[in-house]
């Protein structure tokens, strides 16, 4: 009987459970040494695997999962006798009562041992087909690309042999590689052709797998025909005398474990730390259960899933409304969520909050922002800043956002802090914007694959050397940038800068930050860095001026500006001075954008 034979024939069946961990359990050995028992004391390698069959086991793997040259540090007279032995073990024990997997692990390179990878698998797999082996599983699993030279050998040898690989998923969702899951996914479909399952097995036990579990199952039987097999670990070890132990807790595992029956799998077992207990338990649940076969399962996409539509209007280069909020000094957001709400009721698209101005310490754009999403109802665009993260830091702020719903970031290098402070307080600087961009582009082709994060950049038009502002844009871009917001716009030189971004493949919303008084003005021309604003709009405002006239004067700056832009920019962003919304609503009025 063939594994597809079996599969096709039964909604769910029952694997074989731990080999190695019950070895231990029953002849107090280390578990390096279970491999060699096939040849050391054969009986009790097979007492297991019949034990496990009487349980109810219709899948068993062979006792050769570290069976190569390298785990073992043996020679290849020897790990042959232990391939063939625990094949014909395996064989002989179920009898035609179970399909038997012959168990190839991953062979890892390791700089300090010359060993020819391919080499080691085609003598391993030549081993097992002398045998008779037509069946093969690759177990615990970090990457696919360790294995594919070995599936690739047994297509070649066995065209129609059955091929099952199964990965090791930690907690939060990543392989212990590193590589995330969607991508993981995505090089599973690209080799489904040579595959016959495809499943999860150890690093966590049932609970702990079954989010990630049921998602992985999930786009597997959107994307391929292939069989699904789950077997997670008894639960989580404690090392008690030198030795991995598990709680004996089988009838939780079987009640946990059993849960996958109803997401369309066609196996589920065991591995570190199950017995034949859990396996029997398990199997009386997957005889209760009706069970359901992954073909009885419909996918009905969800065509309620669309692009925000601060995305959506990029797409579609519709003229886009930002404006920027800074966050507060406390704890308190009572201005900032009072000023998103005249935003939003002015017409605005999207609020962005800047990230520690000038290296001062404010409350976080991403927790303001999502404060912002929930309670005022409007997107959000945080920058996030690579001063004060390094990558980790970076990535948890970034998985964090997404979770809050948030689809758009700006992001940026960061102010450097005051000379006042250092020394005292540190920049971290892992990241400049560009490689966080990359870093973002990265993650969405990872992580964020369902809704991924639009990604802002900086640009300053106003620069002293326009032609290395638009190379560090065009740098941007290759990054994965698709929309820049600039600095703001004043002179006609930037003007013309800013004419020249346009040609380029991004949308750029042009920054207007309206003047307010004249202290206002001569500080920002002379004491914030960068800034560009010429005596002549200066000259305009006068210390005699009430508060009143001054904002009229700087509304009426703001509307001249925005029609001097509008030509060569995709939208506005507004950058509100003191999170004064009253200003921006005025000046949105007057000059008829919205």
């Amino acid at each position: 009987m063939t594994l597809n034979e079996l599969f096709r024939n039964n909604k769910i069946v029952a694997t074989d459970g731990a080999m190695g961990t019950y070895f231990t359990e029953l002849t107090g050995k280390g578990s390096e040494l279970c491999e060699k028992y096939n040849i050391i004391d054969s009986q009790i390698i097979s007492r297991i695997h019949r034990e496990y069959i009487n349980a109810g086991a219709a899948v068993i793997r062979t006792n050769t999962f570290s069976a190569n040259s390298a785990a073992l540090r043996a020679d290849h007279d020897t790990v042959e006798k232990i391939i063939r032995a625990g094949y014909r073990l395996a064989a002989g024990a179920a009898n035609d009562k179970a399909v038997v997997c012959a168990d190839v692990s991953a062979i890892y390179e390791n700089p300090n041992v010359e060993f020819d990878i391919l080499q080691e698998y085609k003598f391993m797999i030549d081993c097992f087909i002398s045998e008779g082996a037509k069946t093969f599983i690759f177990e615990t699993l970090s990457e696919l690309d360790a294995v594919l030279p070995a599936i690739n050998y047994i297509k070649e040898r066995l065209p129609d042999g059955e091929i099952v690989i199964s990965f090791t998923l930690l907690p939060d969702g990543n392989t212990r590689s590193g590589i995330p899951m969607d991508r993981l996914l995505k090089e599973i479909i690209r080799s489904k052709d040579k595959l016959t399952a495809v499943g999860l097995n150890c690093g966590s036990g049932a609970a702990q797998m079954y989010d990630n579990a049921v998602r992985f199952f999930s786009y597997i039987r959107r994307h391929s025909d292939l069989y699904i097999m789950v077997m997670p670990n008894a639960g989580y070890p404690s090392i008690v005398n030198g030795r991995t132990v598990f709680n004996n807790a089988p009838s939780y595992f079987a009640e946990q474990t059993a849960r996958f029956i109803a997401h369309g799998i066609s196996a589920i077992g065991g591995c570190c730390g199950t017995t034949p207990e859990y396996i029997r338990l398990l199997s009386e649940y997957i005889k209760g259960s009706k069970g359901i076969s992954a073909k009885e399962i419909q996918y009905h996409p969800d065509t309620k899933k669309k692009n925000p539509e601060f995305t959506s209007k990029l797409i579609r280069n519709d003229f886009i409304i930002a404006a920027e909020l800074d966050p507060p000094n406390g704890c308190d957001f009572t201005k900032l969520l009072s000023s998103a709400q005249i935003l939003k009721d002015s017409g605005v698209d999207i609020i962005t909050v800047s990230d520690s101005p000038l290296g001062h310490a404010k409350a976080d754009p991403v927790i303001c922002s999502a404060r912002i999403k929930r309670d005022i109802g409007i997107e959000v665009l945080p920058h996030i800043c690579c001063r004060d993260r390094n990558i980790n830091a970076l990535r948890s702020i970034l998985y964090g956002a997404h979770s809050e719903g948030i689809r758009a970031v700006l992001a940026v290098t960061g102010d450097h802090i005051p000379e006042t402070d250092r020394g005292i307080i540190k920049p971290v600087f892992n990241l400049d914007s560009t490689k966080l961009m990359s870093l973002i582009s990265q993650m969405n082709n990872d992580a964020f694959t369902d809704f991924p994060i639009a990604i802002g950049g900086a640009f300053d038009p106003a620069a002293p050397k326009p032609e290395f502002a638009l190379k560090r844009l065009d740098r941007k871009i290759s990054c994965g940038a698709k929309f820049v917001l600039t600095q703001p716009v004043f002179t006609e030189k930037a003007i013309c800068c800013l004419k020249e971004a346009k040609q380029r493949n991004i949308r750029v919303l042009a920054g207007i930050m309206p003047i307010v008084s004249f202290r206002n003005a001569n500080y920002m021309k002379n004491e914030v860095p960068g800034m560009v604003i010429p005596d002549e709009l200066v000259g305009r405002f006068s210390p005699e001026m009430s508060r009143e006239q001054a904002e009229e004067v700087g509304i009426d700056i703001s509307v001249e500006l925005i029609e001097r832009v509008r030509p060569y920019a995709d939208g506005i962003y507004f950058i509100t001075p003191f999170n004064r919304a009253e200003v921006i609503r005025k000046i949105i009025i007057k000059s008829g954008i919205k």
